[in-house]
C-alpha cells in the first residue's frame, strides 16, 4: 500500500509546476508552501488509513500513523517558525518606526476580539 501510495504521490509531482519563491518572495513564502504540502500529504496519509482499516490491515494502520505522527510534528515546527518569523517581521517594522521617530500606538492587541 506504501509503495502505491507513494507511486501516486510521484504522478501527482509530475503535473505540478514549482516556483521557486525564495528570491521572488523570501525564505518565510517558502516554509509557508512546505506547510501547505505537508497539510496535503497528512489528508492522503489519513485517507489511506481509512482505507485500511475498511481492508483490516492494522499492522498497516500502525505504520501509517506513526508517518501521520512524525508528520503532524514536523508541520507543529513549521508553525512555530512561521509564527516567529511573523514576529520578528513585526519587530523590525516596530523599531524602524521608532528609527525615524514615526508616531505610532498599538490599536488593538488581539485582531480576534469580540
Amino acid at each position: 500500500m506504501l509503495n502505491e501510495l507513494q507511486k501516486a504521490y510521484n504522478e501527482g509531482l509530475k503535473n505540478l509546476v514549482f516556483v521557486d519563491f525564495k528570491n521572488a518572495t523570501g525564505e518565510m513564502r517558502l516554509i509557508e508552501l512546505e506547510l501547505a504540502n505537508q497539510k496535503a500529504c497528512c489528508e492522503d496519509v489519513m485517507t489511506a488509513i481509512n482505507l485500511l482499516i475498511r481492508k483490516g490491515d492494522y499492522d498497516s494502520v500502525r505504520e501509517r500513523l506513526s508517518a501521520l505522527e512524525n508528520s503532524v510534528n514536523y508541520m507543529e515546527n513549521l508553525e512555530k517558525h512561521i509564527k516567529g518569523k511573523r514576529l520578528t517581521n513585526f519587530c523590525n517594522i516596530a523599531s524602524s518606526f521608532f528609527e525615524k521617530e514615526v508616531p505610532a500606538k498599538v490599536v488593538n492587541f488581539n485582531a480576534h476580539q469580540n
